[in-house]
């Protein structure tokens, strides 16, 4: 196991002001930095995860804050009836590091990562659903090309889907074999990685319907939330950014009017501060210590 290193870290304390009296929920505990983080500062955190195991080894390093902690195994989608089934209705600050963690990645196990040979997995929960090798051998090559060209931006997303869907018919795929299938296609001088990149995103989003389930607590989120509290998002590709983007320009009161020839749309009263009208980005310095952070934006807003 590795020792996780959270994400934007410093930016995430500064907007949510963790403390005493303060409970916060961390929507994805992973290895459990932020919420270590949160919980050496006063604040009571819950915590949700998806992966067991995840959940197991983060409960247990944060084991001295034992009394501020709760630890959820379920989807972030099901923040409102959880905290309803608490008893708590509204928190003071909501944080969602949508990355994978360390451990997600270095596992084979689990096929997260391309550069290892495993099972073509990429369920967070292993419990529940079907893998991904399974699922696309019983999809038609049409769905499976909408996840890849939506999903993934993927180049000749149905030639690659064809293959694909062929190959995992005839027996269960690994991580291997999907890299082979995006190789072949590729002209000799060009890198494979940004393009496998792509497809295993595309794959783990429809297999754990990453995106539906940010639209359910993009849609909860307002109602969750103390007058003045702040949510925080990490998101680490445009899919997900464009989303938390456009909520947080819809709740204060900016929403693009697409031409200025137009006119301006009518607008509900803002609801919500945008605490980041430019988004931020990691540091020179933190990229130099977690590479893994280079990727990551973040946004936050806090209800009026």
């Amino acid at each position: 196991m590795t020792r996780h290193v959270p994400v934007m870290l410093e930016e995430t304390l500064r907007f949510l002001e963790p403390g005493p009296g303060k409970r916060i929920v961390d929507l994805t505990l992973g290895g459990g930095g932020h919420s270590e983080a949160l919980l050496q500062a006063g604040a009571e955190v819950i915590a949700f995860d998806r992966d067991a195991v995840a959940l197991q080894r983060a409960t247990d390093r944060l084991s001295p804050h034992s009394e501020n902690f709760i630890g959820v195994h379920r989807e972030f989608g099901a923040l409102a009836a959880v905290l309803d089934e608490l008893g708590f209705g509204q928190v003071d600050g909501v944080l969602m590091d949508l990355g994978l963690s360390s451990d997600q990645l270095d596992d084979p196990g689990r096929g997260f990562a391309f550069r290892f040979d495993g099972p073509l997995d990429l369920r967070f929960d292993t419990s529940r659903g079907v893998p991904a090798a399974e699922l696309l051998a019983h999809e038609d090559v049409g769905t499976i090309e909408r996840w890849l060209r939506e999903y993934g931006e993927l180049r000749s997303a149905r030639g690659v889907a064809r293959e694909i869907s062929a190959r995992a018919r005839q027996g269960t795929m690994t991580t291997t074999e999907l890299r082979q299938i995006v190789a072949a296609r590729l002209p000799g001088h060009v890198k494979p990685e940004p393009e496998l990149a792509r497809l295993f995103q595309a794959l783990r989003i429809a297999v754990n319907d990453e995106l539906g389930q940010l639209e359910t607590i993009l849609e909860c989120l307002p109602d969750r939330l103390h007058a003045g509290g702040v949510f925080v998002a990490i998101s680490y590709h445009s899919l997900e950014d464009r989303r938390v983007k456009r909520m947080l320009r819809r709740l204060s009161g900016r929403v693009d009017r697409g031409s200025r020839h137009l006119p301006a749309p009518d607008l509900d009263p803002a609801t919500f501060e945008d605490l980041t009208p430019k988004v931020l980005r990691p540091t020179d310095e933190e990229v130099a210590r977690n590479p893994r952070a280079r990727s990551a934006r973040l946004r936050a807003g806090r209800r009026l």
